[in-house]
């Protein structure tokens, strides 16, 4: 059973791989965050999410964006 813990957990993880892969401040990656409902994916992908690594689960998440229109 996951925890709202293990989801914090795993956000912030990944927000902090963004911003360095995406070579983005703090403030710009958190309003793409919020633009683009990250943290609303990672709750619906989180049974997929928990059992790969995070590298494979940001390249899933740019996907999505660049899908949705967003230029990373």
């Amino acid at each position: 059973m996951l925890t709202i813990q293990e989801q914090t957990y795993m956000k912030i993880r990944l927000f902090r791989l963004a911003q360095k892969r995406w070579k983005l401040s703090f403030r710009d990656c958190g309003r793409l965050f919020a633009e683009y409902h990250v943290y609303d994916l990672v709750d619906e992908l989180y049974e997929e999410f928990h059992v790969q690594g995070d590298g494979a689960n940001l390249d899933e998440i740019e996907d999505i964006l660049r899908a949705q229109g967003a230029h990373l």
